[in-house]
C-alpha cells in the first residue's frame, strides 16, 4: 500500500521501488501487527477470546481494500476493533485519539462547464467557460462560511481548474475537481447539495450548462465510547497520563477504517513515530516521510494490552 510519490531520503531503508514509497506509514503498521500477533503467541494462555489480525491492501488506492474484506465477511464474528496509525509529527511516545467521528467522509466531484467558444477579440459572441468557472470557485467558498453551522466541520476544495488552449481563444469549456470533507451525513449531503445548486445556477445565468459528476469516498470513522475507553486503559500504564492525548478535534483526512467500525464498535488512534527533536520531522505523504522505529515496541504493547486487559 505505497503511494506513487519519488522519495526523497537518503538512508539505508529507503524504497528500492521507483516512483513509490511508503510515505503514510503502512510498512510500519504491518510490522506493527506482526509483533502483536508474535506477542500475543507466546502469552497464549491469557489471550481471553479468539483476535483476529487484519493486513489489509489497497487503503491509499481509492481502492478501498478495508470495504472489500468487510464484505468478504472479515467482519464475521468480532465484537470490537482496533487500529493505529503511525504520525511522524507526534513526538514518539505520545497518543492522540479523538471520541466520537475522527475522519471525515473524504468525497470528490467534477463541474464540467459547457459554454460557447469563440475568438478573443470578440467575447459578446462567446460565452465564456473560463469566466463561469471562475465565479462558481468564488461561490463555492461561501458554503462553508454561510451554509455549514459553525459547530459543523466541512472542507470544499478546488484543487483544479482545467480550459483553454491558447491565449486568443475563448474556451467554450471548463473542468473543475473537487475534493469534499464532512464528518456527519447531514453535512455531507448539505454540501452535495450546495455545490450542484450554485454551479448549475451560475452556469445557467450566463447562458451555459454544467455537468455535475459525485463521488461517494470513504465515511468517516466514529470512534465508539466503550473502544476508546479499553484503548485508554491500555495505553496510559504503557506512555503515562501525560502522554496520552483526547482531543475533541477530528482530523479532515479519509480513512477506510471506516467500514470496519460501522460493523463492531472499534477506535481508530494516532501513534506519535517522530523521529528525535534535533532532526527535521515531515508530514504524512511528504517524500521525506519518516518514522522512528522505536515507536513499534510501543504500539506492540498497547495493541497487545488491550486483547489481555480483555
Amino acid at each position: 500500500d505505497a503511494i506513487p510519490i519519488q522519495e526523497n531520503n537518503d538512508l539505508d531503508y529507503q524504497s528500492e521501488a521507483p516512483g513509490v514509497m511508503h510515505a503514510c506509514g503502512h510498512d510500519m503498521h504491518v510490522s506493527n501487527l506482526l509483533g502483536v500477533a508474535c506477542l500475543l503467541a507466546t502469552n497464549k494462555d491469557r489471550v481471553p477470546g479468539t483476535v483476529k489480525f487484519i493486513f489489509q491492501p489497497a487503503e491509499e488506492s481509492g481502492g478501498s481494500g478495508g470495504q472489500y474484506l468487510v464484505t468478504a465477511g472479515v467482519m464475521d464474528g468480532i465484537e470490537k476493533v482496533f487500529a493505529l496509525h503511525m504520525q511522524p509529527e507526534l513526538p514518539t511516545g505520545q497518543l492522540i485519539v479523538t471520541p466520537g467521528y475522527c475522519t471525515s467522509n473524504s468525497d470528490s466531484a467534477v463541474l464540467t462547464i459547457h459554454g460557447k467558444g469563440g475568438h478573443g477579440a470578440h467575447p459578446e459572441a462567446t460565452i465564456d467557460a473560463i469566466v463561469i468557472g471562475a465565479q462558481i470557485v468564488n461561490a463555492l467558498q461561501t458554503i462553508v462560511s454561510r451554509n455549514v453551522a459553525a459547530q459543523q466541520a466541512g472542507v470544499v476544495t478546488i484543487g483544479t481548474f482545467h480550459a483553454g488552449t491558447v491565449r486568443n481563444i475563448i474556451s467554450e469549456r471548463a473542468e473543475l475537481q473537487l475534493s469534499l470533507r464532512s464528518l456527519t451525513k447531514e453535512t455531507q449531503q448539505l454540501l452535495k447539495e450546495r455545490i450542484e445548486q450554485l454551479a448549475q445556477g451560475i452556469a445557467a445565468a450566463h447562458g451555459a450548462s454544467c455537468k455535475f459528476d459525485y463521488a461517494y469516498g470513504y465515511p468517516s470513522v466514529f470512534n465508539h465510547e466503550d473502544a476508546l475507553q479499553e484503548l485508554l486503559a491500555a495505553a496510559t500504564p504503557i506512555l503515562g497520563q501525560d502522554n496520552v492525548i483526547v482531543s475533541p478535534l477530528a482530523s479532515m483526512v479519509g480513512e477506510d477504517f471506516a467500514y470496519y467500525a460501522e460493523k463492531a464498535p472499534g477506535v481508530l488512534f494516532w501513534l506519535g513515530a517522530r523521529v528525535p527533536a534535533d532532526e527535521p520531522a515531515y508530514p504524512l505523504h511528504s517524500p521525506k516521510a519518516r518514522f522512528n522505529e522505536a515507536c513499534l515496541k510501543l504500539g506492540i504493547e498497547i495493541m497487545a494490552g488491550i486483547v489481555l486487559n480483555g
